[in-house]
């Protein structure tokens, strides 16, 4: 695919006139249905109020919001006028809002009803003014409908005007990794490498204008903004948004009432929604694809999605903030054990590697390494060159941390994490290989492994397992079995069953979290 060169708000344009009645947004919680002539025309109405506050090109404005059409307007509108969204967890906690809001160097804030008095309360150097998604203010900043009212000051010719001074290689957002390990970093990426990543990606699943993506994933994450909705857009397809947050019954609803064709989600999220009491298969008839990522997918959960359910070209991918999106991705047709198995193949506007993460030597397939991606990187950690040089090198290869390996035919597979290897006795372990095996056990329904600390071994391996629905496993009779799925060399020692795992907002589990809770539970049953 040819590099795009263009801006997020051109495409816009671009779409709002090749399929002006076409649907563009639904949120089926809040009853709204915007076609791509509404769509335009309401982030318009916003960038045009955002140049009235005094928003200008560089500026940078922080949405704390679940998901709601106006977050995505807002996104839309910032990108228009050449402003840069700095999206931010609606869970998270007061000083982490603080934080994100000092680093990122906000101007603006803009904030859903609910979270209004909490955003008052906090105070940073920069912050001029609070705009909350709602009809009226409460007393606190500006409400939303008097932004896109105070937007009538400013004339179209003005708009078009700050529209055209915008770059492609203008950055476009700055978004906050989860921080597992010390404080997030702010991700600077740019229109360029969002919208190419993008169109990349909808290329590799065959997305056109006739699909209808089912948008549950939080906004706040680059899955959501960018992998489902920015991809959407810029196809001119439809998204369709259940709720304003991830609720199963809402979600199959939604899917059935709207005829989606494409859904988008981690594992945990996938389990959630076909374990769900009202999940019906007739209901899913019309979803041909959409993308499992954020963890590997279950041999069990791909073949019940593929083969029983029918989302016959639903494909895996792999992805990192830090490379503006995906960075690999698995074919629509591609065998099962191919996209159980694998992350698929770099997309067209990447180069992906794995080297030798002690000497950063090229290394040749069927030998892991660490997994390093060119194209379409950011363009930054904001305000901290020396974590920004840490992990792009001379070449401009940016070190993933993933580990790896490359088969003959150019497919990928993540081993694990550099920081997750357990090391017992001396002997590396890597947790994902250790899942792979427990989840050949036709009671388990999810399963993290991870390390603990042991005075004697260095770290003890742990596995923490959801059964399935009227199992008859326990702690005991789990372990007992375990040798029949995992070699003995991997063969963890602590089990637990658990009802859930802590989880990102984004759906990813906290394996520092588990870790932190079998340390503690180890320590409390030693005599």
């Amino acid at each position: 695919m040819e590099i795009v060169t263009d801006t997020i708000g051109g495409m816009l344009d671009k779409m709002a006139q090749a399929y002006p009645a076409r649907d563009a947004l639904i949120h089926a919680q809040k009853g709204t249905r915007y076609t791509y002539q509404l769509l335009s025309w309401q982030v318009d109405r916003a960038a045009r109020g955002l140049l009235a506050l005094g928003i200008k090109r560089g500026d940078h404005v922080a949405i704390w919001a679940p998901n709601m059409p106006e977050w995505l307007v807002s996104m839309l509108a910032m990108a228009r006028v050449g402003a840069v969204f700095v999206p931010i967890d609606p869970g998270a906690e007061s000083g982490d809002l603080k934080y994100m809001l000092d680093q990122a160097d906000c101007v603006t804030l803009m904030v859903s009803g609910e979270l209004a008095e909490r955003a008052a309360a906090i105070k940073t150097p920069l912050l001029k003014h609070i705009v909350v998604f709602s009809q009226r203010s409460e007393g606190v900043g500006m409400a939303w409908t008097e932004l896109m009212d105070r937007g009538k000051e400013i004339k179209p010719e003005k708009l078009k005007e700050a529209a055209n001074a915008v770059l492609p290689d203008d950055p476009v957002a700055i978004m906050y990794t989860s921080g597992t390990t010390g404080r997030p970093k702010g991700v600077v990426v740019d229109h360029l490498g969002l919208l190419n990543k993008s169109l990349c990606a909808t290329e590799r699943q065959k997305i056109s204008q006739a699909d209808r993506l089912c948008l549950f994933f939080p906004l706040f994450h680059m899955f959501g903004n960018t992998c489902i909705a920015l991809s959407g857009l810029i196809r001119g397809a439809a998204l369709v948004m259940p709720s304003e947050a991830f609720d199963a019954s809402l979600v199959l609803e939604t899917v059935a009432a709207e005829a989606c064709t494409a859904i988008y989600g981690s594992p945990a999220m996938f389990i959630s929604l076909l374990e769900h009491k009202s999940f019906e298969k007739a209901h899913w008839q019309t979803v041909r694809t959409g993308i499992v990522g954020g963890a590997p997918c279950p041999m069990a959960l791909m073949k019940r999605l593929v083969e029983e359910i029918g989302v016959s070209e639903l494909t895996v991918a792999y992805g990192i903030t830090e490379t503006s999106s995906w960075i690999t991705m698995t074919h629509p047709h591609d065998p099962i054990a191919l996209r159980v198995g694998t992350i698929g193949t770099p997309l067209s506007c990447n180069e992906v590697k794995i080297a030798d993460p002690r000497t950063g030597e090229d290394l040749t397939p069927g030998t892991q390494g660490e997994l390093c991606i060119r194209g379409s990187l950011m363009k930054e950690y904001y305000h901290m060159p020396g974590a920004t040089a840490a992990v792009i090198d001379r070449d401009g290869w940016f070190h993933s941390g993933d580990l790896g390996e490359m088969d003959q035919k150019g497919y990928f597979k993540i081993t694990g994490r550099l920081k997750d290897v357990i090391v017992r006795n001396g002997r590396e372990i890597f947790p994902v290989e250790v899942e792979e095996c427990l989840y050949g056990h036709p009671e388990i329904s999810e399963v993290q492994v991870f390390g603990v600390p042991h005075p004697e071994k260095g770290q003890e391996v742990a596995a923490w397992v959801k059964v399935r629905e009227n199992a008859s496993l326990d702690e005991s009779s789990l372990a007992a079995s375990a040798d029949a799925y995992v070699a003995k060399e991997m063969r963890p020692g602590y089990f637990k069953i658990v009802n859930e795992f802590p989880m990102t907002r984004s759906g990813k589990v906290q394996k520092f979290v588990l870790s932190e809770l079998a340390e503690k539970e180890m320590k409390r049953d030693t005599p």
